[in-house]
């Protein structure tokens, strides 16, 4: 499973780097179909950032075709 992490001085806003680090890990073979990316909850737990912004990230990644959202399952 991926683990997310984040550059405060990189001047990238957090959810942008979540959405640049699943694409590469994608790209780099790290994540295949079928990998399960970290849930929201556990996302902010490590970050301790704002759950819309990992809602956001996870959002434009499902509305670029590169994950799935399943209820109950996860992304």
């Amino acid at each position: 499973m991926i683990e997310f992490h984040l550059d405060g001085r990189s001047g990238v806003s957090p959810y942008l780097q979540i959405v640049r680090q699943v694409r590469q890990a994608l790209r780099l073979g790290l994540l295949r179909e079928g990998d399960q990316l970290p849930t929201v909850k556990e996302v902010v737990a490590r970050l301790a950032i704002n759950p819309n912004t990992v809602l956001k990230a996870y959002r434009e990644l499902e509305r670029d075709g590169l994950v799935a959202a399943r209820p109950g399952v996860g992304t």
